[in-house]
């Protein structure tokens, strides 16, 4: 007689017992990676999934949307939007990674979500062609501009070492909480343009950073503009030409999730083919207490959609 497997007993067979369905996605518990082990993990890395499945799979494994907004408070959302550039060029931040943000913040129970940006490029073209506008209003985001000065407030970093004082954009200052969202490429000034560069997108004057040590007023940035969580877009990476290419793109097909913008620049150095210790302002900033710069002593969690769904396909077969 031909004995038939009942779901349960292949759920165990495989290895992932039961199965966890919420806005932090759906992941098979108990499988190598498993992104909600008993160690809160310093960095979730999600791979070969949409840009929408990564991104809930990684705020997922580090707790929930929930866990870094506040219920009924506003948040600011700031990807990379500096370029006149398409999403395929990788010079800005994938808009459908914008868009499933705003979607979880909402779902978290904002208020209201600002995407916005101090462009580089006309904010008018760069909104548009990045394809950002768009997707952020799909998720009912207010985009908002950052061209003008009267956007700004004027405020001192006490922990700076040059720049002791910027002006930062007063919705950042107002918000309940800030999402950094860069895109992981180049960069001819700073080398590369992760976390902790993306937030040049919050000052005014930016000419100041170039002209007295844009190093380490990247650092003294970070000592003031701490974002509640970095979402790092590494869907497609720019990695020559930067920052604004057109160059080489490559796709590893991930995003970073975390809280220390040093050990997410750390990690996005590293997939940019250099290392951190060769670039000044990661070093700076770990020097100055802002994050971890050593990979090796981070538990960094990794989840693999493509594995994922392979299994959750075979246990419909027995379901």
């Amino acid at each position: 007689m031909k004995r038939v497997i009942s779901r349960r007993d292949f759920l165990k067979i495989v290895g992932f017992g039961s199965l966890t369905l919420a806005t932090r996605g759906v992941f098979p518990l108990g499988s190598s990676e498993e992104p909600f082990g008993k160690d809160e993990p310093d960095l979730v890395v999600a791979e070969d999934g949409s840009p929408k499945d990564m991104v809930r799979a990684a705020v997922g494994a580090l707790g929930g949307m929930d866990k870094f907004i506040g219920r009924d408070k506003s948040v600011v959302v700031k990807p990379n939007i500096a370029w006149a550039r398409t999403p395929s060029q990788a010079a800005n931040t994938d808009p459908e990674v914008v868009e499933e943000i705003v979607k979880l913040c909402y779902q978290a129970g904002a208020s209201r979500v600002i995407v916005m940006d101090h462009t580089c490029n006309n904010y008018l073209v760069t909104y548009e062609k990045s394809g950002i506008k768009a997707a952020a209003q799909r998720a009912k985001a207010v985009v908002k501009p950052a061209h003008e000065q009267k956007y700004y407030e004027r405020v001192v970093l006490p922990k700076a070492k040059i720049m002791k004082e910027c002006e930062i954009l007063k919705d950042i200052l107002a918000a309940g909480a800030l999402i950094n969202v860069p895109v992981a490429k180049v960069h001819g000034g700073a080398t590369v343009t992760l976390s902790m560069k993306n937030l040049m997108g919050t000052v005014w004057d930016r000419g100041f950073l170039h002209k007295e040590g844009l190093h380490q007023c990247i650092a003294d940035l970070s000592t003031y503009v701490k974002p509640q969580l970095i979402i790092m877009d590494a869907v497609r990476i720019l990695t020559t030409k930067g920052p604004q290419g057109p160059g080489e793109v490559l796709t590893p097909n991930k995003i970073v999730a975390g809280t220390d913008p040093v050990a997410l620049d750390a990690y996005g150095t590293e997939l940019l083919g250099k290392k951190a210790e060769d670039i000044p302002h990661i070093v700076y900033a770990h020097k100055m207490g802002i994050g971890e710069i050593n990979l090796d002593r981070l538990n960094i969690k990794k989840i693999n959609l493509a594995k994922v769904s392979w299994r959750l396909e075979l246990a419909q077969l027995f379901s």
